[in-house]
């Protein structure tokens, strides 16, 4: 029986006038349904390229390698008439910019109702009443009055909410959530983080969540991936990750997390000999490759 999702030797790379850059090296990923995912690394490392790469939002001059299969079905080099049909129910997806995923000449609650009508066959009342629910469920106040509001009228934060409801609205097989959490204050953060998983326990939805924050990482997640430099650098369960880490980079994350750090002379960067070259894929001498991938 396939997996809900299976990456195999996946490479991106992006061909510019100063040269040719390597955003994803070789990864190797699969994941069924209820499994949480939670994707960390330093920014660059190619984490919100992955997922767009799953969504195959990858575009020129961005080439795709390699392998992407969702439910079996092969999604690298599929035509854009048939992505569509995957978008949204099959895999939905949090962008980083709120903004991205609003229209700002229609209303917050036509979006949403729009969404609902064209993909799940809705009614315009039904549409309606959904749009006004999962804005209450994703906590924006007086959602009825704020359904006629246009993106402008609202908050960063608030903004981010409303995508958030876009996606986990249609309740997809997998949603991938790229920073979905940043632009919001603790209390509405962990809101969210209860609905996300709610979901999951009631759907069985796989989740791929993209983090810089530890804690939340391991709050949302089952099991950890950590990139560097385009690659998985160490895989394995959430606790087993943050108790036993085992790649030099992992290590080096874990001790830099603030509550471990009381000044900056805490603080222990990564020996430059070990970086490595993401546009080459070079290897310093003397040093264990990034590439080496460390699975717990």
């Amino acid at each position: 029986m396939s997996k809900l999702l299976e990456i195999s030797d996946l490479k991106i790379t992006f061909e510019s006038g100063f040269g040719k850059v390597d955003a994803v090296r070789g990864v190797n990923l699969a994941m069924d349904m209820g499994d949480a995912i939670a994707v960390v690394g330093a920014s660059g490392s190619g984490k919100t390229v992955l997922g767009r790469s799953l969504l195959g939002l990858v575009d020129a001059p961005g080439i795709v390698r390699g392998s992407i299969k969702f439910g079996g079905t092969e999604i690298v080099g599929k035509p854009e008439k048939d992505l569509r049909d995957i978008r949204g129910l099959g895999i939905g997806m949090v962008f980083q910019d709120a903004l991205d995923g609003l229209n700002p000449v229609y209303s917050i609650g036509s979006q949403l109702s729009e969404i609902f009508m064209v993909r799940l066959g809705m009614s315009h009342s039904a549409s309606k009443a959904r749009a006004i629910e999962i804005m209450e469920q994703v906590g924006i106040r007086r959602a009825a009055e704020r359904y006629h509001n246009y993106p402008h009228q609202f908050s960063g934060g608030m903004r981010q909410r409303i995508c958030i409801a876009m996606a986990i609205g249609m309740k997809p097989k997998i949603l991938i959530a790229d920073e979905p959490t940043t632009a919001l204050d603790v209390t509405v953060q962990a809101g969210i983080l209860r609905l996300i998983k709610t979901l999951q326990s009631e759907t069985g939805m796989g989740l791929i969540f993209v983090t810089h924050d530890l804690a939340v990482a391991r709050m949302v997640s089952t099991r950890i991936v950590v990139m560097y430099a385009g690659q998985i650098v160490e895989e394995g369960p959430t606790e087993e990750v943050f108790r036993f880490p085992k790649h030099p980079y992992t290590k080096a994350l874990l001790a830099a997390h603030p509550a471990r750090v009381r000044s900056w002379r805490d603080l222990e960067p990564i020996p430059e000999a070990f970086v490595t070259d993401a546009s080459s894929g070079g290897e310093a001498p003397g040093h264990s490759s990034p590439s080496i991938v460390v699975t717990n």
